[in-house]
């Protein structure tokens, strides 16, 4: 949807930005921050996001996906959500399985986000999340200490965008990244604009990408990498998206696609900024691409365990993928797993064993053995099925090109 047309500046009422700016004092904005998020309870539209009604949802969860894909998250990173408000994507970071912190200057906006977390139960492979006052220059957080910064519909509050960049810039580890989902360069013209600075007392800066590159250099990160996508998609009718199957996009559609790229450019900007070479978990197997495994069973066979009986197995197994497996107990952990299926092939259990890798990390090209014994199962006859399994990520049959290998009890 396009932005309304800014306001002509000629108007006596107009509210020029920078000059409130520098007129609200940060005691100013907090007290405005914390006037604003007072009147709200859990049950009000802003700890219901995304969800909260249908114009709503239709614009954050569009945009939601395209920060996602800036922020490029993973299992087990420390994310910082600055200006989280309620809370509510903090909160769904860490249920996503990141280690999440959010950070707003509201002590109103936290005793929400603390009611939010309280109230929803932890999902099953959720990181840890916690919640911190800002005081609008320094983050409460050491340097080098996370791994990704989001930022939803909160940068264009700040007072200083040079400054909160630098801030960014040494809290993130190197090979991190800052995602951004921001309004565009003429934000604070806009009636809505206008109209909350107006009532609120509340900043609504401009976000330029001029600004934003110079800024990031000067802190010594990267230049900025824009993701951009149609505002609001482009209805066509059956026939002519099925034309365009068999023979390509038709020419006039073409510019009318590129006119309304072009249109909706700068009304939502999505970006993100990169603090130099990528971390290790850009190559290690908290990712499910580039996960595959080449599984060679040397020995398995029934052997007295316990008080019955178990099976022994020892594998060979050979990192084909671009990922380091990592051994530790921690989101990512590699495994040999065991799937258990009946005498027709049906599946009785997706998770009946684990046997753990010898040591690690494992890189790629590289053979490790793992063996272990795990409990007979109590079926006349059975199969095994073998596959690796990076924990909370993926199993690697799911993900490419490792073949599983089967065990048939009969030959045990």
């Amino acid at each position: 949807m396009r932005s309304a047309a800014p306001r002509p500046h000629r108007d006596p009422n107009f509210i020029d930005v920078q000059r409130l700016v520098h007129e609200l004092s940060d005691e100013d904005l907090l007290r405005s921050a914390d006037d604003y998020f007072a009147k709200m309870s859990l049950a009000s539209e802003q700890c219901r996001k995304p969800f909260s009604n249908p114009a709503g949802a239709t614009h954050q969860t569009r945009h939601l996906g395209l920060l996602f894909e800036a922020a490029d998250l993973f299992r087990g990173a420390r994310v910082l959500d600055f200006g989280c408000a309620t809370g509510w994507l903090t909160v769904g970071l860490a249920q996503m399985g990141c280690d999440a912190v959010g950070v707003d200057i509201s002590p109103n906006a936290l005793k929400l986000a603390e009611g939010l977390r309280a109230a929803r139960p932890k999902a099953h492979g959720a990181g840890p999340v916690e919640f911190l006052a800002y005081d609008g220059h320094r983050l409460p957080l050491p340097d080098a200490s996370v791994d990704r910064i989001v930022c939803f519909d909160a940068f264009h509050h700040v007072r200083d965008q040079r400054a909160t960049i630098a801030e960014f810039a040494r809290v993130l580890k190197r090979g991190g990244r800052a995602a951004f989902m921001e309004p565009g360069p003429n934000h604070s013209k806009t009636p809505q604009s206008q109209a909350e600075m107006a009532q609120f007392k509340v900043i609504e800066n401009d976000v330029r990408m001029e600004d934003i590159a110079r800024h990031a250099l000067d802190a010594g990160m990267d230049r900025p990498q824009m993701l951009l996508q149609f505002p609001q998609p482009m209805t066509v009718g059956v026939d002519e998206f099925n034309a365009w199957a068999r023979n390509g996009i038709a020419y006039r559609w073409a510019w009318r696609a590129i006119d309304t790229l072009q249109r909706g450019l700068t009304n939502g900007q999505c970006f993100y900024i990169l603090k130099g070479d990528p971390i290790e978990a850009d190559r290690d197997s908290r990712r499910a691409n580039g996960l595959a495994a080449e599984i060679t069973v040397q020995r398995a066979c029934r052997v007295a365990s316990g008080d019955g009986h178990g099976v022994e197995l020892q594998v060979a197994v050979r990192n084909s993928g671009t990922r380091a497996w990592i051994a530790a107990a921690m989101p990512g952990q590699v495994n040999l797993g065991v799937h258990l299926l009946d005498a027709n092939g049906r599946l009785l259990d997706n998770s009946y064993a684990r046997l753990k890798l010898p040591r690690g990390p494992v890189e790629p090209g590289e053979q490790v053995l793992i063996s272990g014994t795990m409990r007979w199962p109590a079926h006349e006859s059975f199969a095994l099925r073998l596959d690796m399994v990076a924990e909370l990520v993926a199993w690697f049959s799911d993900r490419g090109p490792t073949q599983r290998v089967t065990i048939e009890s009969r030959d045990l």
